[in-house]
């Protein structure tokens, strides 16, 4: 689902082209030794944010929130084309890759460094933009780069179309969110009164106007500012919206404004900018112009957890969202368990590391239809940082022969992707597990998580192979 869902980010001036834009709670940063015991694992599907990408906008637009005179920082390529994945967001992804292979290795679902897994045992799946495809290739580099056969032969697949059905039902034209069932929703998580967000989050708001002095008179003007001359952040509406093409709730531009530029900031510190000391000169590098307070990044990123988890944990927003990717999944297990193909489903039969690549709000989609929170190291709760993902394995338990299913949210920390830090099976991501609420406990019965899913996805938004990409 593209962030084009949330309807009038500014007007005219921010037309923001990035895809995707909180459930039993998640349980804390446990770790890494809790699995295998007593199981055999069958196959694993994990459904991965991108890495590490610049802003969307372009920079002209972006810059209408600033009155910096450096504005906003141009990336160096390939990322300086906007929302493209970066350099450092590659190379976290390959780090995260290799790790994959040797965790994964280590239980036997992948063959050991030096051999190619069989073919058709590794299946990858990327949305249709830039960042999510390069995200891919950089994961299947990092499993696979030291083979003799470069990535396995393991290719990357994707749709042809503009927007992808699987990653993207809505935006695809697959089937409409159901904008009445999430305005009520929407009205009850804000009282009624999105407005009185200005007051919950007025520190962070008042911060993020010092860190970006916002904005230019023109951004203000198109949303009918008496006095755009004057304007600053807090002046900004937050009136709600629907998206005539998807149906999609929004509310902005203020809080559209303050998710996007504190995720910019945010990704700044993740490139590895420098926060201190920084260049004075147009479009220079540099973490929210050397002007965040200490610990002011990881407050302001209240803001950008906010607003995804009002828009995009709304019923029909994370049930239309996720229908696919959760068909995907119990159908790929299902292979795994009988052998026999589903001509509906993307993996082949015979896959045991299955890996789709979406956007932020795939995961958050998934955490509001699954019931599932999590809290990575230097992240808010519920923030799918880059190359975030959550990560389901099908267990056999050996004494009774059930079918159990355990989910993890697997991320580097922020300071991992900042500081380029290796990632091994001594020094790992974190890999926090997670309870499904239609579950109750870390180890999910498999039937009773296919009974959910099929009970509540729709059936009007699920791709078929007559009807894919």
């Amino acid at each position: 689902m593209q962030r084009s869902l949330c309807a009038g980010l500014v007007s005219a001036f921010l037309v923001i082209a990035s895809p995707f834009l909180h459930g039993c709670a998640g349980n804390g940063e446990r770790g890494h030794g809790e699995i295998g015991t007593g199981t055999d694992l069958l196959t694993v599907v994990a459904i991965s944010r991108h890495g590490i990408r610049s802003q969307t906008p372009a920079l002209e637009a972006i810059n209408l929130f600033t009155l910096r005179p450096q504005g906003f920082p141009l990336w160096a390529a390939p990322a300086n084309i906007p929302g493209n994945l970066s350099a450092a967001g590659l190379g976290n992804v390959v780090r995260l890759g290799a790790w994959y292979r040797d965790f994964y290795s280590a239980q036997g679902l992948l063959p050991q460094r030096g051999s190619c897994p069989a073919a058709g045992t590794v299946f990858v799946y990327a949305d249709v933009m830039e960042r999510t495809i390069d995200t891919a290739q950089g994961y299947l580099d990092g499993l696979f780069q030291n083979e003799a056969t470069p990535d396995c032969g393991v290719q990357v697949l994707h749709s042809s179309g503009q927007a992808d059905p699987y990653i993207d039902p809505p935006q695809a034209g697959v089937c409409k969110i159901e904008s009445d069932v999430d305005q009520a929703a929407f009205s009850d998580e804000t009282g009624g009164d999105p407005a009185a967000l200005t007051t919950t989050f007025a520190a962070q708001l008042q911060t993020l106007q010092m860190v970006t002095q916002c904005c230019q008179p023109s951004a203000c003007a198109t949303t009918g500012n008496p006095n755009p001359a004057s304007c600053s952040l807090q002046d900004l509406p937050s009136q709600v919206s629907v998206d005539a093409t998807t149906g999609a709730v929004g509310f902005g531009p203020l809080f559209s404004v303050a998710d996007l530029t504190t995720e910019t900031l945010l990704l700044e510190y993740a490139e590895g900018m420098p926060e201190t000391d920084c260049a004075t000169t147009e479009g220079a590098e540099c973490v929210g112009w050397g002007a965040i307070p200490s610990g002011g990044l990881y407050d302001l990123m209240k803001l950008h957890v906010m607003h995804f988890d009002l828009l995009y944990r709304l019923p029909s927003v994370a049930q239309a969202a996720s229908s696919n990717l959760m068909r995907q999944l119990v159908g790929t297990m299902d292979q795994a368990v009988s052998g026999v193909k589903n001509p509906d489903i993307l993996a082949p039969a015979e896959s045991k590391f299955s890996l789709f690549v979406g956007h932020d709000v795939n995961l958050t989609a998934i955490g509001g239809f699954l019931g599932v929170t999590w809290k990575a190291e230097g992240f808010q709760e519920n923030d799918p940082g880059p190359a975030g993902a959550l990560v389901f394995e099908l267990h056999r338990v050996r004494q009774s022969g059930d079918l159990i299913v355990r989910l993890f949210f697997v991320s580097a920390t922020l300071d991992q992707m900042r500081n380029r830090a290796e990632i091994t099976l001594g020094a790992p991501p974190q890999r926090i597990p997670l309870t499904i609420a239609a579950c109750g406990e870390l180890d999910c019965p498999y039937e009773l998580l296919k009974t959910f899913i099929s009970e509540h996805v729709r059936s009007d938004c699920l791709t078929t192979a007559a009807s894919g990409p």
